[in-house]
């Protein structure tokens, strides 16, 4: 087939003007643990607030152990008012603290010893507490119908619900305390090594010396050649590191199966999906859809995308456009995000404000940093978001991305300490409604002449929300089967399951080799039980929320009343309260339908003669 040469020369800085009047913010780019947190490892305060916490436990613990605290709505009351106070404890501050320094170095040899032996005392000391939930799990069914209808217990009604759906997979409380113990070096200290290898190794690059992560945040935003050549070095090194997470992953997969034997769940993913506030009806219904209509849509997408630019195109091509978008440097980033966060919602913007003025974003990759982006949140903890921030449009989206799960977190807090937290499938709709309101802002602002390049942009991002995270839930599914089916798979097995779902993914005109495979070495989502179905179905709900919104601008107030939920409901109920149906099959459908519209009108304007 013939070549086409295309046009991968850089464009200027995005130039952008805020429609609102942003107040002044300074921006700091690295996280200020001392600020939040403690001095050093060293500082006396860690070994007070842990020491609180284990006296805190141990005191609950003597006064409600073998004793009966469930027999009425009064005493259970009681004791779920003292269960509840722990939460004002910061016995689990030094671990944030410390997994946040070995975040941003993975040398940091001091902050991980420390965080091994705080996490296993504080494991030590929450294993006396794993009586209490046991005990309200053995309430009779009886007692239990009537305790949910009690208007003295209503504050905990949610807790308790989840409290009995879960008692059918619990142990003894002595089987309950070995797996707790045991997480450490079954689960905990396999992933970190991985990782800790990862984040030591480099290629070279422009006779530089590029972090593996950085370099796999941002080779498919180079030139194709220059593309290539990276993927190719950084190829080799997950290569290198195959065998380990080989190692890795077995263990793993192993380590849950036995887990999932032993509490009766039937699938690999039921205890996911039970813990995330969901249902498996709901969730298989998402990968059908999916698997049917969303696959789809993508071999439609990458099948027309081939025809326009009349060229071959490798896996890690596909992404490919005709004309580059300017660069966007963090501050141009900063202000799009800002001036749509606060035209949205002043406090949203505020939020934002907050973050960047006290050193809770660290933006840059360095070495030894931690690949990939995320925010952490926590109770009486502040919240902090890492990036591994580039000057390429998907440096945007994943800032403002993370700054969803942010002002969520900030807006959860809300709600009682009890429901501060949040399901990740709700999280993952908060923040793909911030990163899709973000995108749609700038497109408005957009020249005619990045449109084409911008909407690929938008598509192919929404394509690997949507339907590739479901082709890595395929995955990842294949390879739990096979490990409880065959005992062990190797490395190069595991990479052509990769490479065998991606292909479904992508359709036939996209090639994909045994490189390609590779990806699962650094993939931080195949160690986190079937975390990535999450990303579909947020985007899905987001991307209905967002239609909602932007036809009436009082649909705001529902969006409000989401990001305030926190975990005081199921799922499906948090939903249910914005006007959005779960349970339905045609609700994915609508979700789907706004991708398919964005592939009809690139369709439309790759298909005129003039694509200059």
């Amino acid at each position: 087939m013939s070549k086409k040469q295309h046009n991968t020369k850089k464009s200027k800085t995005f130039a952008y003007t805020a429609r609102e009047k942003l107040p002044r913010v300074r921006i700091k780019k690295q996280w200020a643990l001392s600020k939040h947190f403690y001095l050093s490892e060293t500082d006396p305060q860690i070994e007070r607030d842990i020491r609180e916490t284990e006296r805190a436990y141990e005191r609950f613990a003597k006064k409600y152990q073998n004793k009966d605290f469930t027999s009425s709505p009064q005493t259970l009351k009681r004791a779920l008012d003292d269960f509840d106070a722990l939460n004002e404890l910061k016995g689990h501050a030094p671990l944030y603290y410390l997994s946040y320094r070995r975040e941003l170095d993975a040398t940091d040899a001091r902050a991980e010893k420390l965080l091994n032996l705080l996490e296993q005392r504080l494991t030590k000391a929450a294993n006396k507490l794993i009586f209490f939930e046991l005990a309200i799990g053995k309430i009779k069914a009886e007692k239990q119908r009537a305790y949910m209808k009690d208007t003295l217990l209503a504050p905990y009604h949610f807790y308790l619900a989840g409290v009995f759906r879960e008692a059918a997979h619990q142990l003894t409380e002595s089987e309950e305390r070995v797996l707790s113990v045991k997480s450490l070096t079954s689960r905990d200290m396999w992933v970190s090594g991985t990782e800790k290898i990862l984040n030591t190794r480099s290629i070279r690059h422009k006779g530089k010396d590029v972090p593996i992560h950085g370099a796999l945040m941002q080779y498919m935003d180079l030139p194709k050649r220059e593309r290539h050549a990276v993927w190719s070095k950084a190829a080799e090194v997950l290569e290198d590191v195959a065998p380990v997470a080989e190692n890795e992953l077995n263990a793993l997969y192993t380590d849950k199966k036995i887990t999932d034997e032993l509490r009766g769940f039937a699938k690999p993913y039921s205890a996911t999906v039970i813990g995330y506030d969901h249902t498996e009806k709901s969730v298989e219904a998402l990968i059908d859809a999916i698997t049917t209509r969303g696959y789809q849509l993508s071999h439609r997408f990458f099948k027309h995308k081939k025809k326009w630019l009349n060229t071959d195109l490798a896996f890690i091509d596909r992404d490919e456009t005709v004309g580059a978008l300017p660069e966007l440097p963090f501050a141009t980033a900063v202000e799009i995000c800002r001036d749509t966060f606060y035209e949205c919602d002043p406090v949203y913007g505020a939020i934002f404000d907050e973050m960047l003025s006290n050193g809770q974003i660290d933006v840059y990759p360095k070495k030894g940093k931690g690949g990939g982006a995320f925010c952490s949140s926590g109770i009486n903890v502040p919240t902090l978001v890492f990036l591994n921030h580039n000057d390429a449009f998907d440096g945007l989206r994943t800032l403002a991305h993370e700054m969803g799960h942010a002002i969520h977190a900030y807006r959860s807090k809300t709600q009682p300490k009890r429901y501060q937290g949040h399901s990740i499938a709700t999280a993952e709709t908060a923040s793909t409604y911030f990163e899709n309101m973000v995108a749609r802002r700038l497109a408005a602002a957009m020249d005619a002449k990045y449109q084409i390049p911008f909407l690929n942009n938008i598509i192919c991002d929404n394509l690997k929300t949507i339907v590739m995270c479901i082709a890595r839930f395929s995955i990842e599914l294949e390879l739990h089967e096979a490990v409880r089916r065959e005992g062990s798979l190797s490395w190069k097995e595991m990479q052509q399951v990769y490479k065998k779902h991606m292909k479904r993914f992508v359709g036939p005109a996209i090639s994909v080799d045994d490189r390609d495979g590779l990806h699962f070495v650094y993939k931080p989502h195949f160690r986190m039980n079937f975390y990535q179905y999450t990303y579909s179905f947020g985007n899905l709900m987001s991307s209905i929320m967002l239609n909602r919104y932007e036809a009436d601008s009082s649909y705001h107030a529902h969006v409000d009343q989401f990001l305030c939920a926190g975990e005081h409901a199921s799922v499906d109920d948090i939903f249910s309260a914005i006007g959005i149906d779960t349970k339905k099959v045609a609700t994915f459908t609508e979700g789907l339908a706004l991708l398919e519209r964005d592939i009809a009108q690139f369709q439309k304007l790759t298909a005129q003669p003039d694509r200059s």
